[in-house]
């Protein structure tokens, strides 16, 4: 009996070592990500250049989507086009301005493109449909900005100033300089 029971002991034993060896091997790491998917809400201080319009407060927001390129390990830079779209119906007439834009993202952080404080700048343009004419001007910004890990994703934080060029087809709505911020949630592919 005492041969038996200790001949199961040792078969137990010799079919369990590479279970527990296997367990004890670190987890192969995460592919690095090759793209970052965000959406922003954005909130700024207006000041216009042209005469009689006063400077105002403005948020813009359902839609302002973005969509990185992530670069491999130890790049600082990161391309990043963007698009917002505002949609307005105050006072009976509706408008659409769409905002197709390139930022250029240079992380300032041991943590890369997942976290820590970046600096951005890039380009685009504003084109507007105010129901009785449209337009396109152009947009210049620059900022700084902070990723924090939410879990696997990250809320990005940024900070910045943006001018729009005049424009005789927008009226007075283009033409201004605006101070302000954005704030998201951005997701890894």
């Amino acid at each position: 009996m005492r041969k038996l029971f200790g001949g199961m002991v040792l078969a137990a034993v010799a079919l369990s070592l590479p279970a527990s060896a296997q367990a004890q091997r670190r987890p192969a790491a995460a592919p690095s990500p090759k793209h970052e998917f965000g959406i922003d809400l954005s909130a700024a201080y207006v000041i216009p250049n042209a005469d009689g319009v006063d400077a105002g407060f403005s948020l813009i927001t359902p839609v302002d989507v973005r969509f990185g390129f992530v670069p491999r390990a130890g790049k600082k830079m990161m391309w990043e086009p963007r698009i917002g779209l505002n949609f307005n119906t105050v006072g009976g007439n509706t408008t659409y301005i769409f905002t197709p834009q390139l930022n250029m993202l240079y992380s300032n952080s041991t943590g890369g493109h997942r976290r820590g404080m970046y600096f951005t700048g890039g380009a685009g343009l504003v084109m507007g449909d105010f129901g009785g004419g449209s337009g396109t001007a152009f947009k210049f910004e620059g900022g700084i900005g902070w990723r924090k890990p939410y879990g696997s994703a990250a809320w990005r934080y940024e900070l910045g100033l943006q001018y729009v060029s005049e424009s005789a087809e927008l009226g007075g709505f283009a033409d201004y300089i605006a101070i302000g911020g954005r704030i998201g949630l951005s997701l890894w592919h």
